[in-house]
Parts: C-alpha cells; sequence; structure tokens
C-alpha cells in the first residue's frame, strides 16, 4: 500500500485527539532541529528503517501539517509514528509522571493501559504491502467537532405533518373521459344507425342508351387567296398561254388552287385561270375607313341621278329586281364570269344574279378628291383603291383623261 494511502487509513483509524498528541509530541521532540532518523528512534525505542537523515524542526513540522502535508520528506516518518502513535504517547506520559518537582495536576483521563502493538515494518514508498490489523480493540471514534445537543438538533430537524388524504380526483376525471367518449361515439355514429334503420330500396337497374359517337368534324383546309396589284390583268386559260379567260381589275380577290412556273391558278366560279405572279400579292393591308365615310363620298362626289334609289339596296337585288327599279339597260354583255348591265351614267356587274358593282363611266373624278379619304390600301399610277369593312372603292384613270370609279360589296 502505497504511504499516501496508509496515512488516509490511519486517519479513519485515529481521532483528531490522539493525532493532535501525537503531533505535540513530534514538534516537543523536533524542538531547533534534529534528523528524522533519530527523531523516530528517541520516539519509539526503535530503529527506523529508510528514513531521511536530514535535520527538520519543530516550525517546519508544524509547517507542513499547515500547508496539508505536501512535503515527501515527512511523510514517511509520520505515518511510522502514526502507526506507533501508542507506543509514542505511552513513552511521553511515562516521561512526565518520573519527572521530579513536577507538581502539576493532571486532570486527563489516565490512559488505560494497552496491549503492545508491534509495528510493521517500514516498506519502500510505492511497494508496501497490505498489513494484517491487530487484535487491538477498535478505538471509539471521537468526533473532532463537538456533537450538538438534542435541543439544537431539533431546531435543524423538519416537522413532519401528517399525510393528508389524497384527493378522489382520477375516479372523476374516468367519469368526464367515458362521457366525451360516449357523446363522441353519438355524434358520429348517429348517421349510420340511421342508414341501418331505414328500409333498403331495390336499386332499379338503368339500362343506359348508347350515345352514337359524335361524327367526325371535318375541318376544312385554310383558303388562301391573292389579290390582284395592277388594272386590267389578263386571265389566261393556262400558264404562259395566250387564251384570255377573264380580264380582272386591281383589287379583285380570288381564291388560289395552286402555283407553277411563276403563275398561279385561281377560282373563277366554276372554272380557273391563271394570273402571272408579279401582278398578284397575297399581302392585303387593312385601312380603318368606315362604311359611311365612303358612302358619303360616293353621294357627294359622284352623279347618282341614273339610279333613283340608295346606293346599298342595290347590293340586295337580282338582276329581274333590278330591270323592275330603273328599267331595262340599253345594254347586255357577259363574259367568263359576270354579266354587265349598261345604264345611261353607268353599268352594273351582275355575279351569280346579284348586283356586284356598280360602275360611274366617264366621271370628273381625279386623285386629289380621292385623296380626301386619306390613306389608300394600294396605288398605282392608273388607279387608287379605297376599302372600309363592307366596301372597296376604286379610281381607274384612262388614257385619254377620263375616269371609271366603282363601289363593289366585298
Amino acid at each position: 500500500m502505497h504511504v499516501s494511502e496508509r496515512l488516509l487509513q490511519l486517519y479513519a483509524d485515529t481521532n483528531a485527539a490522539t493525532r493532535k498528541k501525537l503531533q505535540d509530541a513530534i514538534k516537543q521532540n523536533l524542538g531547533d532541529g534534529k534528523s528524522l532518523n533519530k527523531s523516530f528512534e528517541e520516539l519509539t525505542g526503535s530503529t527506523p528503517k529508510a528514513l531521511p537523515t536530514e535535520e527538520k524542526s519543530a516550525d517546519d513540522f508544524a509547517s507542513w501539517i499547515k500547508d496539508g502535508k505536501k512535503d515527501a520528506t515527512f511523510l514517511p516518518y509520520y505515518v511510522s509514528l502514526l502507526e506507533m502513535h501508542n507506543d509514542v504517547l505511552n513513552k511521553e506520559t511515562a516521561v512526565q509522571q518520573s519527572t521530579p518537582g513536577d507538581k502539576t495536576t493532571v486532570n486527563e483521563l489516565p490512559v488505560v493501559e494497552k496491549p503492545t502493538v508491534i509495528a510493521p515494518e517500514p516498506a519502500v514508498v510505492g511497494a508496501l504491502k497490505v498489513e494484517e490489523k491487530t487484535s487491538a480493540p477498535k478505538q471509539r471514534y471521537m468526533p473532532e467537532a463537538p456533537v450538538p445537543s438534542r435541543a439544537e438538533r431539533a431546531k435543524y430537524q423538519r416537522t413532519i405533518e401528517p399525510a393528508k388524504p389524497r384527493r378522489k380526483s382520477g375516479k372523476w376525471i374516468g367519469v368526464l373521459f367515458f362521457l366525451i367518449l360516449l357523446i363522441g361515439g353519438g355524434y358520429f355514429g348517429y348517421p349510420y344507425v340511421l342508414d341501418l334503420l331505414e328500409p333498403k330500396q331495390e336499386a332499379k337497374i338503368v339500362e343506359e342508351t348508347a350515345k352514337p359517337d359524335p361524327e367526325p368534324v371535318v375541318q376544312e383546309p385554310e383558303t388562301n387567296y391573292v389579290w390582284l396589284a395592277s388594272k386590267n390583268v389578263n386571265l389566261v386559260s393556262e400558264p404562259n398561254g395566250t387564251t384570255v379567260t377573264y380580264i380582272g381589275d386591281i383589287g379583285d380577290r380570288y381564291e388560289i388552287v395552286k402555283e407553277q412556273d411563276d403563275h398561279v391558278e385561281v377560282n373563277l366560279d366554276g372554272t380557273t385561270a391563271w394570273a402571272p405572279l408579279d401582278a398578284v400579292t397575297t399581302d392585303w393591308p387593312q385601312r380603318d375607313l368606315t362604311d359611311s365615310a365612303l358612302l358619303d363620298w360616293v353621294n357627294t362626289n359622284l352623279n347618282n341621278d341614273w339610279l333613283g334609289e340608295a346606293i346599298p339596296d342595290f347590293f340586295a337585288m337580282n338582276e329581274a329586281a333590278l330591270t323592275e327599279t330603273i328599267g331595262a339597260p340599253y345594254s347586255r354583255e357577259t363574259d367568263a364570269l359576270n354579266a354587265y348591265a349598261f345604264y345611261n351614267g353607268g353599268f352594273f356587274v351582275i355575279q351569280q344574279d346579284k348586283v356586284h358593282a356598280i360602275d360611274w363611266t366617264n366621271t370628273q373624278t381625279t386623285r386629289e378628291s380621292f385623296s380626301s379619304l386619306g390613306e389608300p390600301v394600294l396605288a398605282t399610277d392608273d388607279a387608287v383603291v379605297y376599302e372600309s369593312e363592307t366596301y372597296s372603292l376604286r379610281l381607274f384613270e384612262g388614257t385619254n383623261g377620263q375616269t371609271r370609279v366603282r363601289l363593289t360589296e366585298k
């Protein structure tokens, strides 16, 4: 057992008063200075083994005790004396009693003779063996501080009050929980109970009539158009041919059939003809000219005495109604697409037995008077085209200075 562990064991086996007497005896023996080896021999009457031979004084020992026994020089010396404290203290008492002239009365209790305990030989620090305890009776534990009286201890004792009976709240909580479950179950289960009590009605099998599949919607192909961009365009019977099927005017619109080489085939109400690509356009702009503004210009700037009716009414007439309204024309001509009914002052273009356009011939209208309608849709050296939502108004200039105006329903 290590010397420090032996010290802790000895502190547990001896009381503070015994240790205090031993320390006083050591201080008295050391005095002003003495080797620890010699001091041990004088205090115990036995020869020590492996104790330091250097001198130490009583003050050194007192400082060592006060500093917490940190110096290793005193530790084996003090532990060995503590193990033989009975021999040291008995010898010290005998010396005091045999001293002559000592009249001091000792009020301490007489020291009880105890069997001498043979002290084990001190071992090397770090290699000590566990020693067997002597047969001497173990001394009663003496506390270092005085034990307080019963009255003083009563001040610090807690007054123990009788236990209060436990509240029987758990029973009521259980009852309340049961009621909540009962109410909740009734609320949610009520519809199902009613469903069980109601008489079951036999399900009627309704045979659904099979719906016919919807007819597929035939999407018509997008129709493409071209507009004539020049006055008096010859529409021929074949590409690059010389046979003229119809002479078209600037602003006429035709449905495209197909394109070939430098010509485009167009639909002429049941027949077809070919127009050169350099005389048509697919980009036809729109203008904000209104129908009323366009008709106001016609009524103001053209001679309408030969018509005798409101101009929009004529576009609802067929040829018979036209004859009944203003009389028979003095001449009638036809071509591959239209019929023409001539009157003094102008003629009607009849397409599919309906008035399609009205022409004013030999007018004094100039290009400048046309400009009051605003920006035209298309203009060339010998023609100008204006359009509103419903009508197309065109001016054709002749080589002799005469002009022709055509109003067409789009």
